[in-house]
């Protein structure tokens, strides 16, 4: 009888796991936000933990208002082609680092064009450098293109056409981010149709700084996917609506304690959302806002909810299936979690 293997970090970072729901500009490590910098002269702090208080939300973050802050830094370096290609890069150099086989990575163009960039220019610069990361890592790296809830939605309709041409060029699907508070989903119906008719699926942030109200909205409109939507719980019949849409869920549990989604660890409804028999999957949302890896995310699980790895394999095969790639894609990426998953369990 073979022995399971131990679920220790080192041991989670080298099985393959595949991210869903992770923000480009909340993910930029220091080392390239200094390269970024040297394009055009920025000044940051000289001494890393400096620039990392800068960048990185306490745990104690008052809200996802407060926590929208530490963007403001990174995208003020995202604004020139060269920036762009440094971040795109850097993105998938950490997602290999993290033992990640498959990422979909998630950013607003239209934030990128403060000093003159279009918002195809900003897209375009952003593909070349995810590009070339896959290219030197090997690692499969797609994008979702955001609009933001808080912008025109004439801008928004403009964001998404102009991301269905690069359609065959890495962008999978398309999202909206933001202040959902403000901005409830039913707000968005128009662009969202816009979008739609490009024949790319959506992804929507739902039920982590709003109500429930606009999880049930989100799929009414068409999502495939709801970011984050911890707001569900406790609503059973929201929770069906999600499960008969076959819905994935992308849960981002520091982030969500940070932000305060949800009101501490013990609060995540990650058991509540798999009983109910959700497609539940585990991400960074941004990993150096949150200052946390995928690798961390399943550490902290197994900690506080004793998730083990016949829980892991499933959660990531939840990723794999929701995934905006074909059928044949998601099979390779199958066949390396079930090939890892031996022993494991």
């Amino acid at each position: 009888m073979s022995q399971v293997k131990p679920f220790t970090e080192t041991a989670v970072r080298h099985y393959p796991k595949v991210e869903l729901h992770c923000h480009l500009d909340g993910s930029i490590s220091l080392a390239a936000l200094r390269k970024m910098a040297a394009v055009t002269g920025a000044t940051l702090p000289a001494d890393d933990a400096d620039l990392r208080q800068l960048v990185t939300a306490p745990l104690d973050t008052v809200s996802l208002i407060d926590y929208l802050k530490r963007f403001q830094v990174v995208t003020d370096l995202m604004q020139t082609p060269e920036q762009l290609r440094i971040a795109g890069y850097d993105m998938v150099q950490t997602a290999a680092e993290d033992g990640i086989i498959y990422l979909e990575t998630r950013f607003a163009p239209a934030i990128f064009t403060e000093k003159g960039l279009s918002i195809k220019e900003a897209l375009a610069a952003t593909l070349a450098g995810l590009h070339e990361g896959t290219k030197h890592f090997g690692i499969p790296v797609n994008a979702i293109v955001c609009a933001m809830r808080d912008r025109p939605l004439a801008e928004c309709i403009e964001v998404f056409q102009t991301a269905a041409e690069f359609a065959d060029q890495g962008v999978v699907g398309l999202d909206f981010a933001g202040d959902e508070f403000n901005h409830p989903a039913l707000e968005l119906a128009d662009a969202v149709k816009a979008g739609l008719a490009t024949g790319l699926p959506f992804t929507l942030h739902a039920g982590e700084a709003g109500p429930v109200d606009n999880v049930a909205v989100s799929l009414t409109m068409g999502a495939k996917r709801i970011g984050h939507g911890v707001h569900m719980s406790g609503f059973p019949a929201t929770i069906q609506q999600a499960k008969r849409a076959g819905a994935t869920i992308e849960m981002c549990p520091t982030s969500n304690v940070q932000t305060k989604a949800v009101n501490g660890y013990e609060n995540f409804p990650l058991s509540e959302f798999l009983s109910a028999g959700l497609k539940v999957t585990i991400n960074t949302d941004d990993r150096t806002v949150s200052n946390v890896t995928l690798t961390d995310e399943f550490v902290t699980l197994h900690e506080k909810f004793g998730l083990n790895w016949s829980l892991m394999e499933q959660l990531t095969l939840n990723a794999i299936d929701g995934a905006f790639i074909d059928d044949a894609a998601k099979a390779k990426l199958r066949e390396k979690v079930h090939a890892a998953s031996v022993g494991t369990n």
